[in-house]
């Protein structure tokens, strides 16, 4: 009996793996995000925080279009739902975390990130099924 159900559980978490590593991915991301920034080190170079924005909301799109396998139908849920999570975090970096604080130009940074992952995968998508 306990074998069956093991068996059972084992294939129900191979058949949502990809949904799985998308929590994951997400709860980490939000855990990073809304972490103080008490002695951690940052790069020093201008632009750095605004790269690290960007791809982590372009893996962010990636990891979730992977996990649902979304038609390009219902892409742009998913960029809403991106950016409005992007948007969420700097609102509570700005307002809740001490240390940290929300910026207009993460929230692009993030966008960005969103819409070009998108646009990689509509690109991909469309020219390899054909």
């Amino acid at each position: 009996m306990i074998n069956y159900w093991m068996r059972k559980l084992i294939k129900n978490i191979s058949k949502h793996k990809y949904l799985i590593v998308a929590v994951g991915y997400t709860l980490w991301l939000t855990a990073v995000s809304l972490t103080p920034l008490d002695g951690i080190e940052l790069p020093s170079f201008r632009l750095a925080d605004k790269i690290v924005h960007f791809f982590l909301y372009f893996f962010f799109v990636l990891v979730w279009l992977k996990a649902l396998s979304f038609f390009s139908k219902h892409l742009i849920y998913l960029l809403i739902f991106a950016v409005t999570w992007g948007v969420v975090i700097e609102f509570l970096q700005e307002f809740f975390i001490p240390t940290r604080s929300g910026e207009f130009f993460d929230v692009t940074a993030n966008t960005l990130g969103a819409l070009t992952a998108a646009g990689f995968y509509r690109y991909y998508k469309f020219r390899f099924i054909k």
